[in-house]
């Protein structure tokens, strides 16, 4: 279908990937290509816009660990010392989304900072990933005086029309698109996309293998996030008809003073599934933010969850309670029809305890309340 693009270089891409660089800058390349069919060049800044956005969630909201010599979480706080705290926790909504694309934006707004971050994260990169379509660099060291990066600029321009890369270096401040390969990626966007989020999440998991759904954690949301108002429905019906508490603090919930919160914060685990949920006082909710419950709270949030079957009963259809135990049961692949054994509260309490555990491990504070 494409006789004339060499695959098997792109296949060889992200061999030898020691940092995020590499596994950033396609993907923000390829983002950059699909969103304008007419786009004939990329500029340098335009990129790293890309690249830090990108890499925003993993390195502030879910917190994830980068190997030592991979600087993209240093260098993201480095420039947002002074940025909103909300932009750096609150689950990703289109209006916190926009922010944060506009604190990126504010960044690189200064001449001196897009620079540094140029010298920082693309210097190496942009040669590296065309590396593999030309024959006359593979075997070029990394280093000395005939390394890659002394070398490469002449062959580059030299052999560009013979090998075809994806772009031609230009200026060192911005990248010519090769038409082909452009056509190519804005074909095979969703293809790619899933190759290279799975070949940068194999890279980040050895650096956070407690770390649940890693996967969703590395993709940017172009889209608003689900919002919890199915759930909240759900629980004003409750708490209208039972008499509710906070667990954190014992007093009588209304439907003027609660909120859903995650009990083990969004923030670690990236989902809304229901096993998790649980309402609370809004001003709890607030001060809970993304830390993770004391311990002494865990028996009574698993307390919890088995009493709202009994509140689910009271509220839904057959078929919509029977949903309902197993958005819990499947949590710790139980069958519904176990949920009020005493096994299965053992095992969510386990289960619920490893996760507490597994976040802590991973940097998040602890909620005392």
């Amino acid at each position: 279908m494409h006789p004339n693009l060499n695959i098997k270089a792109l296949q060889d891409l992200f061999n030898n990937t020691n940092t995020s660089y590499k596994f950033l800058y396609f993907y923000s390349l390829i983002k950059i290509i699909r969103k304008n069919n007419l786009k004939k060049t990329i500029s340098y800044k335009e990129i790293l816009n890309e690249m830090l956005i990108t890499a925003w969630l993993p390195c502030f909201q879910f917190n994830l660990n980068f190997r030592n010599q991979d600087k993209t979480k240093e260098l993201l706080k480095k420039f947002t010392r002074n940025s909103s705290e909300e932009i750096k926790i609150n689950k990703p909504t289109n209006k916190i989304i926009t922010k944060i694309i506009k604190e990126i934006q504010l960044i690189l707004s200064n001449k001196t900072n897009a620079e540094f971050l140029k010298e920082k994260l693309l210097r190496y990169v942009v040669i590296r990933l065309v590396r593999p379509f030309y024959k006359r660099l593979k075997n070029k060291p990394e280093s000395g005086k005939l390394s890659i990066f002394k070398t490469a600029n002449k062959i580059l321009k030299k052999d560009y029309k013979k090998e075809q890369p994806p772009y031609l270096i230009k200026d060192n401040n911005e990248i010519i698109l090769n038409k082909k390969w452009s056509r190519y990626i804005r074909d095979h966007f969703h293809f790619l996309e899933l190759w290279v989020l799975d070949e940068w999440f194999q890279y980040m998991r050895y650096q956070n293998r407690n770390s649940p759904s890693l996967y969703d954690k590395l993709k940017f949301p172009e889209f608003q996030r689900n919002s919890l108002d199915k759930q909240r429905k759900f629980w004003k019906k409750i708490i209208n008809k039972h008499k509710i508490k906070c667990i954190f603090t014992d007093k009588i919930l209304t439907i003027d003073n609660f909120d859903l919160d995650h009990f083990i914060c969004w923030n670690f685990l990236a989902h809304d599934q229901e096993w998790n949920l649980i309402p609370v006082l809004s001003e709890i909710n607030r001060s809970k933010n993304n830390k993770i419950p004391n311990r002494r709270f865990i028996e009574p949030f698993v307390n919890f969850k088995i009493k709202s079957f009994k509140y689910a009963k009271s509220i839904l259809s057959p078929k919509k309670y029977k949903e309902y135990l197993a958005e819990h049961s499947n949590f710790i692949n139980f069958s519904h029809d176990q949920c009020f054994t005493p096994l299965f509260k053992s095992k969510y309490n386990e289960e619920i305890n490893s996760l507490t555990n597994k976040a802590r491990n991973q940097g998040f504070e602890t909620f005392i309340n």
